[in-house]
């Protein structure tokens, strides 16, 4: 296959989650050719480097982490400013997507760099295409809070928006992060359990939420090892809750309200601001009819 042409510029890379076979061919590319390589963790790098049969100079390999992102996006702009091409990797997956190098991103398409994506595998994306939901909104929640009252809340708002929400889960919160989820989104609520994803041990499993804790249980029972490994759930959460006003949005509803009752007809009005802010049509229709008063 011919070479591709690595411009200077920024290259965003998604490496294998898991089965080293998932690597693409211009990732493959960009990782032998591109001038520098930051890494999320270096000593990743060097295997995934290794396992590809492919060799770089140790000064063209850099760490680039949670902790010193912000150093970093000056060095990487510095790079740019040569005129090199730089290619960004976090562990597994694509950077900047619950994982390092949003803010190097940022920074290089406010300086007027090249920015280019090299695609390739995704938790986020294997879990949604083997789930077998089909439903919209489809909400990527990341990782949630770790404190119990603070995940509930955040749980709250998902199940508001509806959807299909789609979160990632550490090991050793999955078992109370699946009781909060059973508790906030209802232990009839159908997901899909992923767990380890195109790794030796990967796991899938789909039911409702009380079913998947029953399965996921008996699994740790026969083999303690099975609770181990990053997961990622999807939850059917069906169609968004209608939210009611509340003296905190009221301002925001009755400015739309007046604009749109300026627009169209009352009736069109309501159900335009019905589907904006998520309220039940009633409530609307008589924002609307004060609007006009």
């Amino acid at each position: 296959m011919t070479p591709a042409l690595f411009r200077p510029g920024l290259y965003v890379a998604a490496t294998p989650i898991g089965h080293l076979a998932d690597i693409t061919e211009r990732v493959r590319q960009g990782l032998a050719l591109c001038d520098q390589l930051y890494a999320e963790d270096t000593r990743r790098a060097r295997m995934l480097l290794s396992g590809l049969g492919l060799h770089r100079a140790a000064k063209t390999i850099h760490a680039l982490h949670e902790h010193n992102e912000l150093e970093m996006a000056d060095r990487v702009l510095a790079h740019l400013n040569d005129q090199q091409s730089v290619l960004l990797i976090s562990d597994a997956g694509t950077p900047a997507i619950s994982d390092p190098g949003a803010r190097v991103v940022d920074a290089a398409w406010q300086a007027g760099f090249l920015v280019t994506p090299l695609p390739g595998p995704s938790a986020l994306t294997a879990a949604l295409s083997v789930s077998g939901f089909s439903r919209w909104p489809t909400g990527f929640w990341g990782f949630g809070p770790t404190k119990t009252k603070s995940r509930r809340q955040w749980l709250e708002r998902i199940r508001q928006t509806g959807g299909l929400a789609v979160v990632f889960e550490a090991p050793h919160r999955a078992k109370a992060a699946l009781e909060d989820c059973a508790a906030v989104f209802g232990p009839a609520t159908p997901m899909l359990f992923g767990r380890e994803l195109t790794k030796q041990f990967e796991t899938l499993i789909r039911g409702t939420i009380k079913e998947v804790q029953e399965a996921v249980a008996q699994q740790k029972d026969l083999d303690a090892a099975s609770a181990k490994g990053e997961m990622v759930w999807v939850f059917d959460l069906g169609d968004p809750v209608a939210i009611e006003p509340t003296a905190a949005n009221d301002q925001q509803l009755y400015a739309w309200a007046r604009i749109l009752a300026d627009e169209m007809p009352a009736a069109q009005a309501a159900k335009c601001l019905s589907a904006m802010l998520g309220i039940s049509r009633q409530t609307a229709y008589q924002a609307v009819l004060k609007a006009r008063e």
